[in-house]
């Protein structure tokens, strides 16, 4: 058991290298019109992927949802955010997609009303879930307002993936070596009191860090004050293991270990979980300060 975890703590160690690397090549081209066009359909195709797999949750509980029609609402979805945080004239396309999705998710049950009640809400929510938070990410990377750029997108792009993994690091590392008293038993058997408390400390330590390196550097629009750092650090810290812990609410649910079978990965989900919730924070804190 002990060598099989191991083998699968290495490959996923790989292939996040590998995305990590993927991602830095991506960043230093990231204003390159092509370049744009390939993030933003990389990110469309996760959330095509990601509500996928969480539909596959769904009918492990024989709710039976309109899975297509979720993964095309979920891909429009990413697109509009994406070309609404660009032009000012379509800022409403997000909205409209999704009110234009959930009367769709009603019209497809109208010719069969078993269990209509939890079906159009499992395809709505789906949708929420996974395509809304993975937008905000491309929204920060390519923000825009009325008076221009607030803020450099690719640092804070950089600081929500590195504080909101960091969080989970120091979490499975703390927790796997010290961890005694049980987090989450019924979701998470392995998640301990002592590795979120060292998945919050990592946190602070990396937003902290983050504001430190960007001081040295003298990087343009990436303002965070110091107590703002903490305290953003300390969000992050506290909702991502929020977020890891409600994928595995859904997997236990739907009695499945991993959201998918991709090699090293497992599932888009359980490689984005703890992000979905971040995104949002670090998005609205964003929009509050630009």
């Amino acid at each position: 058991m002990i060598r099989k975890n191991l083998v699968d703590l290495q490959k996923r160690f790989i292939v996040s290298t590998a995305a990590v690397c993927i991602l830095a090549i991506f960043m230093l081209w990231f204003e390159v019109v092509i370049v744009q066009a390939m993030l933003v359909l990389l990110v469309s195709a996760l959330a095509g992927v990601g509500v996928w797999e969480y539909a596959q949750f769904a009918r492990a509980k024989e709710l039976n949802p309109a899975v297509k029609i979720m993964v095309v609402v979920a891909i429009c979805e990413v697109l509009a955010f994406f070309a609404a945080h660009k032009l000012v004239v379509v800022s409403q396309t997000p909205a409209i997609v999704l009110v234009t999705g959930a009367v769709i998710f009603f019209l497809v049950h109208f010719g069969d009303v078993h269990n209509a009640i939890f079906r159009v809400a499992v395809e709505f929510f789906g949708v929420c879930y996974v395509a809304v938070p993975l937008s905000f990410m491309l929204a920060i990377l390519y923000p825009i307002s009325l008076e221009g750029v607030s803020w450099d997108g690719r640092w804070w792009l950089m600081y929500l993936i590195v504080v909101t993994k960091v969080t989970d690091v120091g979490a499975y590392f703390v927790g796997r070596l010290w961890g005694r008293r049980k987090l989450a038993p019924l979701l998470s058997p392995k998640k301990t009191v002592e590795g979120a408390i060292a998945g919050l400390a990592c946190a602070i330590l990396g937003s902290l860090a983050m504001r430190a390196i960007s001081m040295h550097l003298n990087t343009p629009f990436f303002h965070l004050p110091w107590i703002e750092a903490l305290v953003l650090g300390a969000c992050i810290g506290i909702v991502g293991q929020i977020g890891d812990l409600a994928e595995s609410l859904l997997k236990r649910d739907a009695v499945v270990k991993d959201s998918n079978q991709l090699p090293g990965l497992g599932g888009v989900l359980d490689m984005v979980d703890s992000l979905l919730l971040t995104a949002p924070i670090v998005y609205f804190y964003l929009k509050m300060h630009s």
